[in-house]
């Protein structure tokens, strides 16, 4: 399931307005003590370095970071990481820039937003770097053209659900307001049921949901195990300060979220098992069609493509025209990960 990526405006000024948001949720972190060879030296164990970690939804995309948790790989990797739930890509940024967040699991637009407006967020890797959809249609409807005249439901004007059904029936030559008129109509059980009511002919749906569409009677004319964009969507965002800090946690944090990508796409029996845990989901043909959805859109080496960047970026282009001209790299922090994969770590997960 796709978190609906923020489109707020990233005031500077608002955002460090916001700074105690999250005030609450971690103490302040205490003086790191001394590990590895300087811990023997003062002769004390070496102890796991704390980071204040939050996903930003609970939803499928979440996974590496939640089987990292479940699985012990953080402690293995020397850290003791407490993940949070906060909602919300604003909510992140603002933790980050604050200081009360060490590093998200969220979209790219966490990073991009921010920075635009000076801020010194970056993304430090992505792992779901596709835009999925499928298209599920009225029984009726055999083909594409079949869309012409009809009503397409998105969850709201301007999102990534709009964004991919433009690209995609663009692809076969149809344009919106012009071919077929798009609606907003919510969340998507929301969909599902304008569908049921006959209030859309299309709606563009993520997993689960398509499969129990499917089971209803729809058709999904368009799958997306077969039309994806390449979109930077989320993966591990912080700040420049932070990677110049405790560039060894960011190493290690890396390190776990790699061998969880990696337990995702290989061991499907424990990442089903996660993501019944995470998302009190238990229904085994829809966990399933989860788990491909995931599958289908992660990338092994966590490296966004540049023609991902640019799509998320351009996102905040309606929002923020700043990003029309911005370069992506430019939000960006990619040595770490670049790094792990010509060390042939990465690569080591998979043999």
């Amino acid at each position: 399931m796709l978190p609906a990526a923020s489109r707020q405006r990233w005031p500077l000024s608002a955002v460090l307005g916001g700074l105690l948001v999250l005030g609450c949720l971690f103490p302040p972190a205490a003086p790191a003590r001394p590990s590895g060879a300087a811990a023997d030296e003062a002769g004390t164990a070496p102890t796991p370095q704390r980071v204040r970690a939050a996903f930003v939804a609970i939803a499928s995309s979440m996974l590496p970071a939640w089987i990292a948790k479940d699985e012990g790989l953080y402690a293995r990797y020397g850290l003791e990481v407490e993940l949070a739930y906060v909602a919300g890509a604003a909510k992140i940024a603002e933790a980050l820039l604050a200081g009360e967040l060490d590093v998200g699991i969220a979209p790219a637009t966490s990073a991009f937003g921010p920075g635009l407006e000076g801020a010194d967020t970056v993304m430090l890797a992505s792992w779901a770097n596709k835009l999925g959809f499928s298209a599920l249609v009225q029984p009726g409807l055999q083909t594409v053209a079949d869309l012409r005249g009809k009503r397409v439901g998105v969850s709201r004007r301007g999102s990534n659900s709009e964004i991919w059904a433009a690209a995609v029936l663009g692809s076969f030559g149809l344009e919106p307001e012009r071919d077929y008129t798009v609606l907003s109509i919510g969340g998507q059980s929301e969909q599902l049921a304008a569908l049921q009511n006959g209030a859309i002919d299309v709606a563009i749906m993520t997993p689960p949901l398509n499969l129990r569409a499917r089971q209803l009677g729809f058709r999904e004319l368009l799958s997306y195990r077969d039309y994806s964009l390449e979109f930077a969507n989320v993966g591990l965002v912080s700040t420049r300060r932070y990677l110049r800090e405790q560039p060894a946690a960011v190493d290690r944090l890396l390190r776990a979220l790699a061998e969880g990508t990696a337990i995702m796409l290989q061991q499907p029996e424990t990442a089903l098992a996660v993501l019944t845990r995470y998302t009190q989901v238990e229904e085994r043909d829809l966990l399933e069609e989860t788990l491909a959805f995931e599958q289908s859109r992660t990338s092994r080496d966590l490296l966004p493509t540049p023609a991902g960047l640019r799509a998320a970026l351009d996102e905040l282009v309606a929002t923020n025209p700043k990003a029309a001209t911005a370069t992506p790299e430019a939000f960006v922090a990619l040595e770490p990960i670049q790094l792990l994969n010509a060390s042939g770590f990465i690569a080591s997960l998979y043999r």
